[in-house]
């Protein structure tokens, strides 16, 4: 359903996903309420956020790629959280999430994207089409 504001679209959402190049927070804290999940897939760089600090230091759980990816470059987490938060806090790699802590709980997947993750899974995908005979090949031109 279309919505004329980014609050009407997060506002009583059960998965709200954010892909956007912002500097600052694309949303805000009000309005997620308990029980949402978070994909935060855009603003990759240290000093650029798509999330609002006070979300980030309320999630019960976030999950990243790869933690030291998260580090260099995580700007949702970057500008959020204390060094030392982020050994004491519920910040894991997306491989070590098992379950979903509570119903209610607010839950975070922030990626970046790791370039070894997309070949491999392109490569699964050109290996099974050409498996089941399925596509066409394309002439290059050079």
């Amino acid at each position: 359903m279309a919505v004329d504001t980014a609050e009407q679209a997060v506002r009583d959402s059960d998965i709200v996903i954010t892909a956007t190049n912002s500097r600052d927070s694309v949303l805000e804290d009000a309005w997620v309420s308990a029980g949402t999940h978070v994909n935060a897939m855009g603003s990759n760089q240290a000093q650029r956020r798509e999330l609002p600090s006070e979300l980030i230091r309320r999630a019960d759980l976030i999950a990243v790629d790869s933690l030291e990816q998260a580090r260099l470059e995580s700007g949702d987490l970057l500008l959020a959280l204390d060094p030392a938060d982020w050994s004491s806090r519920n910040i894991v790699e997306l491989k070590d999430v098992s379950e979903r802590p509570s119903a209610d709980a607010i839950t975070i997947f922030k990626s970046n994207g790791i370039a070894a993750e997309d070949v491999a899974s392109a490569a699964y995908v050109y290996e099974r089409a050409i498996q089941e005979r399925r596509g066409e090949k394309l002439k290059i031109y050079s």
